[in-house]
């Protein structure tokens, strides 16, 4: 604590309208003095807001968490957790003298791996990244999780990040193995982010199924305990930072994709949604043409919502006749009029496979425009 109790002496007797610089490297020297053991951050979690505030500067148990409310000296509060008994009482006190003099700027609370990540995903989704356009030093990043680790993203279906994302959090939490396995997790209005240490029984063992399993929890459990539906993406087992940000990337993109071309799709891989993914890479002027070329508006007028219904039916049967008509609930010789009807309205036969997939994207088209 030598560093930390230098720090404090040296900021008392700056001047007030020190250099916000300053003020930075007084929370990084924080950071690097108690190590990996407390967060600071400009808000309380959404289920600790109703608490009162006395109860909070003395410090409230959340699962296996504690969290303090100091006092800062702008009149806000500068808020603490940890890990329950990793911080000592001298700690403690040391850390509320410091948020009693120093003002705290909130972009300037976050640690530089969460900020990388939101930097991310601010950025102009890609289908496939090979590299990250930021700052070269991200090897050097310190991150408080041991590798590997695998990455679940979350987007609700219908509802706001921020509606939901305590929710969410508590049911990351519950699928922790441990508190030393709990999530480390950035909130994102375009995604939730959980980074899951793996137990360290698997670390030398089987560790690919971690991440489909996790998500696939996810999801049926949001869905049955807080009736949130989410998409979920999930990652193999990663081992560097700069790899966490080109999964992170492709996450978002993915997660966009599905939203717009397969929005059935609950539970993604990175292996991804093949050629979806190179229709939604497509530029919007260009789907827009090509949709109205294959689908002139006439054909559209003519055939209604049957065309969509039994072009995608078609092409999910692996264009088999009997399954589609099955699916559709059509007896065979009804689907083949449609079939002929779409034939005669558009020009292609979608019982050919090249016709098929034509027709097929171009729908797909006119769902994104």
């Amino acid at each position: 604590m030598d560093r930390l109790s230098w720090r404090l002496r040296a900021a008392n007797n700056r001047e007030e309208n020190a250099p916000a610089a300053i003020f930075r490297d007084t929370y990084q020297e924080i950071a690097r003095a108690l190590g990996d053991r407390l967060r600071v951050v400009p808000e309380l979690p959404e289920q600790l807001r109703c608490r009162p505030i006395a109860e909070l500067e003395q410090g409230v148990a959340d699962g296996e968490r504690e969290w303090w409310a100091f006092p800062q000296k702008d009149g806000g509060h500068l808020y603490v957790a940890a890990q329950r008994g990793q911080v000592s009482s001298s700690e403690l006190y040391l850390l509320r003298l410091l948020a009693g003099v120093m003002p705290v700027r909130r972009e300037e609370l976050a640690p530089a791996w969460m900020t990388y990540i939101t930097a991310v995903l601010r950025e102009a989704p890609e289908a496939f990244s090979a590299a990250i356009r930021i700052e070269d030093d991200i090897e050097n990043v310190s991150v408080p999780w041991n590798w590997p680790v695998s990455i679940v993203t979350l987007r609700p279906y219908e509802r706001g990040v921020q509606d939901v994302a305590s929710d969410i959090c508590r049911t990351l939490e519950s699928l922790a193995e441990g508190p030393e396995l709990s999530p480390y997790t950035v909130i994102d209005p375009a995604l939730i982010v959980a980074i899951f240490p793996h137990p360290r029984h698997e670390r030398h063992g089987t560790e690919e199924g971690f991440g489909e399993e996790t998500a696939g929890a996810l999801v049926d459990g949001l869905a049955s305990e807080s009736f949130i539906d989410v998409r979920a993406v999930w990652s193999h087992p990663l081992r560097s930072f700069p790899e966490v940000l080109r999964v992170v990337k492709r996450m978002l993109y993915l997660t966009q994709t599905a939203e717009e071309l397969a929005p059935e799709e609950r539970v993604l891989s990175l292996r991804g949604l093949g050629v979806y993914e190179l229709l939604f890479a497509v530029k919007p002027q260009f789907q827009q043409a090509y949709a109205d070329h294959i689908l002139p508006a006439a054909a559209l007028l003519a055939l209604g919502a049957e065309l969509e219904q039994t072009v995608m039916q078609f092409v999910q049967c692996d264009l088999n006749v009997s399954e589609t008509a099955r699916r559709l609930y059509l007896h065979r010789n009804s689907l083949l009029y449609r079939i002929e009807r779409i034939r005669d309205m558009t020009g292609y036969d979608i019982r050919r496979f090249e016709d098929a997939v034509t027709v097929w994207s171009a729908i797909l088209f006119k769902r994104l425009t």
